[in-house]
């Protein structure tokens, strides 16, 4: 009883607080961050939950691991010291099957009664994003790892690393808000993996395809971000168009 009493007075509070930031139509950015708080910490703490539990298992990321050094032992007994476009190639190839695993393996270890006890705890908007930032650091992980990895056995063809820490870090984001928001999908369903990876592929061709280019930049001498300007901006306005539609639908999907 007394804790349903605290939660109405900080209901009305937060009312109050709301009702005097309208009043200035300068202070919409204020309600916004008011409203966001509790999503923000919501998302926090989720993310430090996933992260502890990924840290007991290991399941998630010894998978991947063990993918990735399969992956390029057996590519550099085939191809030796690769071609840069090749060599390029083969790493997003690599960080495109590691994102479909790990956004898979991120749904199939919640069970039913673990989604519905989250679901009288936090809202659907605070998971999605717990999960996309999961997935991120997931696949930064994988990145950096791959990279030192493809180095020791292809080479380093890259001439500058900026072009292709750019094209990872805005291709990571979009395939995390990507999986993060099919693979709740594909959850609903006996085949998640093969329904995220049909659902998803158009745009993972679109998102590949700018990244790629972002990142073939680096490969090239006297490269400036002039050249592939386009590619830039289209990149951040596919990440953006799929982030706003994991916020839109990701609530319906998650409480079907």
């Amino acid at each position: 009883m007394n804790k349903c009493r605290t939660d109405a007075k900080v209901y009305v509070s937060q009312n109050d607080w709301i009702r005097f930031f309208l009043k200035d139509d300068q202070n919409v950015f204020g309600v916004t961050l008011l409203l966001m708080n509790p999503i923000i910490s919501q998302s926090w703490s989720l993310l430090r939950l996933y992260w502890a539990l990924e840290g007991k298992s290991r399941q998630t990321l010894s998978g991947v691991f063990l993918y990735v050094l399969v992956i390029i032992l057996v590519t550099s007994y085939i191809f030796g010291a690769p071609e840069p476009t090749v060599w390029m190639g083969i790493f997003w190839v690599i960080l495109l099957f590691s994102a479909v695993n790990i956004g898979v393996l991120s749904y199939l270890q919640e069970t039913g009664g673990r989604r519905l006890y989250y679901m009288q705890l936090v809202d659907p908007l605070a998971v999605y994003l717990a999960k996309s930032l999961y997935i991120l650091l997931l696949l930064l992980m994988v990145s950096i790892l791959t990279l030192l990895l493809m180095a020791v056995f292809h080479g380093w063809p890259v001439v500058q690393p900026v072009f292709i820490w750019f094209g990872i870090g805005l291709g990571c984001l979009g395939l995390a808000l990507l999986f993060g928001f099919l693979a709740a999908i594909g959850s609903q369903t006996r085949s998640s993996a093969t329904l995220s990876t049909v659902i998803s592929f158009p745009l993972i061709i679109g998102l590949m395809m700018l990244a790629g280019k972002i990142a073939n930049g680096g490969l090239l001498t006297g490269s400036t971000f002039d050249l592939v300007k386009m590619e830039v901006l289209m990149l951040v306005g596919l990440d953006l168009i799929i982030g706003g539609l994991g916020i839109l639908l990701f609530t319906y999907i998650w409480r079907d």
